[in-house]
This record gives structure tokens, sequence and C-alpha cells, in this order.
């Protein structure tokens, strides 16, 4: 049994079985109660009466069977771990069970290690030797939110497997790091992982980035799905590739081959592809910006990453970590935060998301030095202070000059930025021509400024 689980003293858990007894042995070990049933109608009057850590089904019962049972489960209790067991187990089953919100997936003889694995996340844990939460991207202590801990076992579901997957979630959420966890979770944690910002490259250059070039000047020049091999390619903000493009990656993503640009011989791929988009694609499809079979492609599993506006439960749990990891980092003492300061950081509306969280939070490190950070300091985007008029520059006297200037450059850059998107639309090529910028430097001031182009389309 895994370390965490032994030591409860009531671990209940639910199993749905047919065949009643037959796994029951494995699952009977002291500190658990094993709570067996044959018929969802019985489960879900059993999970009504009492607690349950874990419901453990087959995916036959005596009145329902397949995906409708799962659906049933996960809707009348979201929050209880749900674990699917399956004799033979088959790949396209994993795929529709954990797509129905099971944590697990697995053949008879591998189910009481599953158990272990599916309890002991929702024990406090130490990180291992060399897994910090900012590393991984992310820690069971560092929410408090139902769905974020769903979130997370998806991540830990898939990770096992080579399913490509497709995060989504608005600017900031963390689609990348959710990536990189699924990568470090995975068999190809030794290999490369590798990120293409398909919003930063013009088409020409983006299909040249992906698949490398058999000829040129410099020779043959290898592309990220064949630098990453055996890893994983994550393909952030990928609504933003071209359609020329999206015709070479759903056949490569298809035929697991490609060929460079410019060559005629087959290139065999093997890499694990994540997806990642702000944008919302089916809305892309009808727009006819976005390939309607490359999207189904890419959504084999996806994972849907709420705003933080939507878990403000977990905003004092990051300010804290947050506030500590970076003063760490500085050598810096970390400021105090009274809680009248937290109740109006959970209030915030957070359009920049975590990323914006933590950017200020690295503000206050550098800034406080150690003092206790009030309400008084917080910024009046975040505390609903009355804003200045439109285009007036805030002269706030308190700060240093070297703070002042760098808000007072952003505010206008965010202002400049913002005009030309609204008069070309959203299109990122013309917006950078007319900015006198690269589509790269144009797409890193945006995020940086938590500037979305889909906003202006």
């Amino acid at each position: 049994m895994a370390e965490g689980v032994a030591t409860r003293l009531r671990v209940s858990l639910l199993v749905i079985d047919v065949e009643g007894s037959r796994r029951l042995a494995a699952l009977d070990v002291p500190g658990r109660r094993v709570r067996p049933c044959t018929s969802a109608r019985d489960a879900l009057a059993q999970l009504d009466s009492a607690d349950a850590d874990l419901v453990v089904t087959t995916l036959e019962a005596t009145d329902l069977s397949g995906l409708p049972l799962l659906q049933a489960l996960r809707a009348h209790s979201p929050s209880v771990p749900l674990l699917v067991v399956a004799d033979p187990p088959t790949v396209e089953g994993a795929l529709a069970a954990l797509r129905a919100g099971a944590v697990d997936y697995v053949a008879p003889d591998a189910l009481a290690d599953a158990v272990s694995r599916a309890l002991a996340p929702r024990a406090p844990r130490a990180p291992a030797d060399g897994e910090t939460p900012a590393r991984l991207g992310f820690c069971a202590t560092l929410t408090r939110s139902a769905r974020m801990t769903r979130v997370f076992d998806a991540i830990r579901a898939v990770a096992r497997t080579d399913a490509t997957v497709l995060v989504t979630g608005e600017t900031g959420t963390g689609k990348e790091l959710v990536a990189r966890a699924i990568h470090e979770r995975s068999r190809r944690k030794a290999r490369p992982f590798v990120v293409v910002n398909c919003g930063a490259f013009a088409e020409g250059e983006l299909e040249i980035e992906l698949f490398g070039t058999e000829a040129g000047a410099a020779g043959r020049t290898p592309g990220v799905l064949e630098l990453a091999e055996g890893g994983t390619v994550l393909l952030d903000e990928v609504g933003e590739s071209s359609l020329a493009v999206q015709v070479r990656l759903l056949r490569a993503l298809e035929d697991r081959r490609f060929r460079r640009v410019g060559g005629v011989s087959p290139v065999r791929m093997d890499v694990r592809v994540v997806a990642a988009t702000a944008e919302d694609l089916p809305g892309a499809v009808a727009d006819g910006r976005f390939r309607e079979d490359l999207l189904y492609r890419l959504d084999v599993f996806p994972i849907a990453l709420p705003p933080l506006r939507e878990r403000a439960e977990d905003v004092p749990v990051l300010v804290r970590h947050f506030l500590d990891d970076i003063g760490r980092e500085y050598e810096l003492p970390a400021p105090a935060v009274t809680p009248d300061a937290l109740a109006l950081l959970g209030r915030a509306r957070w359009p920049g998301n975590v990323r914006q969280l933590r950017a200020m939070c690295e503000r206050w490190v550098v800034q406080c030095r150690g003092d206790v950070l009030g309400a008084d300091a917080l910024p009046a985007e975040l505390t609903g202070a009355p804003a200045a008029p439109d285009g007036a520059l805030v002269i706030d006297e308190t700060v240093p000059l070297a703070v002042l200037t760098e808000r007072l450059t952003a505010q206008l850059e965010r202002a400049y930025l913002h005009k030309l998107l609204q008069r070309e639309a959203g299109h990122l090529q013309n917006t950078a021509a007319a900015a006198g910028m690269t589509r790269r430097t144009l797409y890193s001031r945006m995020k940086a400024l938590d500037i979305d182009a889909k906003d202006y389309k």
C-alpha cells in the first residue's frame, strides 16, 4: 500500500462488480472498508448515505453498463475518484473511461496497486527529491479546488499513455505547465520536451520550425519533430497556425511520418503531441480558420483549465507559494499578507490568471522586502478602485521612479497595441507590420501584457 494510505483509519471503497467477491480479496486490507454492490442504483444509494474515498467499478452493473454507468457516477458524486477495472483492458476503453472522468483504467491484476495510487495523492505529501511544484507545474497541496483536483487526476491518468492531449484555457492558466507535467510523468520523460509557439511564426517559418528543411544554404536542417525524437512536443497556440500548416500537421499525426520542406523521403516520427490553445477551436472551425479533421485528431483527450476567477479558493494558497518561492529565488524575505488583502485578491477578476498572479507576487517581493502587504498596497485594478480616464496616465508618487516608469511604459504599450489590434481586427501579421516589429516580437509583447488576439476578431 502507498505511503500515507496505511495511516488512515477508515478508508472506504465502494466496489461495483456483478461477479461479487472475485476482486474484493485484493482490496480488503486493514484500514479499509470495502462496500460491494452489483447495481448502479445500489451504488448511488450508498453514495447518498455515506462518504466514499474511492469508487472501483467494472463497466457492467445489473441495471447499467458502459459509459452511462461512469457518467451517472461522475454526475452524482463529482468529487469522489472513479477507478475502472477492465478484463481485458483496451486502448479505446481506456481513452473513453478517462474522458468520462475516471482517474485510472487497469486490468484486474493491477487493481491493488491502482487503488493505492488513487488514494495516495489525496494524502498530503512532501515532494520527492528533485520534485518541486515549480518544476512539475502543479502539486496537489497547491489547490483547494475540486475542478483543479480533477485536472490533476486527468494528468496522472493520461500521462501513462501516448494519447494526444488538447489543453484548453484562457491566457495564463498554466497550459504549458500541464503539458510539462504530462511529459515528466510519462515513459518519455528522459527524452526532450520541446515547445513550439505556433503564434510566434509566420506561415513559412512555422512549417520549417516543425518539419525542418531538406536542403539549402546551411544544408539539411531538422525540425522540432525530429529534434524531439522519443519525447514530447507542445504545439502551443495551435489555433494560430495557418490552414496549410494544419494540413501537413494532420497528415503527420495520422501517418506518424512527414517530409521535410523541400524533401521527398518520409521521416519517421516518434513524438507524443500535446496541443494547447486559448482559442475557441470549434468556433474557429465554424469560421473556416481551423480544420475540423485536425480538431478531432488533436482532441483525443481534452483537459480544460478553469480561469483563476472560478477557483478563488486557490488564490491564498498560490499567493503564499509564489511569495515564498520567489523570495527564495531572489534571496529576499517574503512579505506577510493581511487577511483583508487576501480577501481582495480572492475577489479580483485576474484576466491574466495564474501568470498575472505570479507577476504580482514577484513585484511584491521586490517592493515590500519582507514588510506586511496590506490592502492599501494593492493596485487599483485588483481592489476595484475607480480607474483613470481612458488614456490618462496614473501617477503614483509613492513608488520609486523606476517602478513608475515601468508601469507607465506598459500602460502606453498596452493602449497602443489595443488600438492597432482593433484597427486590424486581430490580424497579427498586419498588426506587427503596422507597429514596425516582427510577428514574434508582437506575440511576445502581447503575452507579457496579457493581450489576447481573439478578443479583437
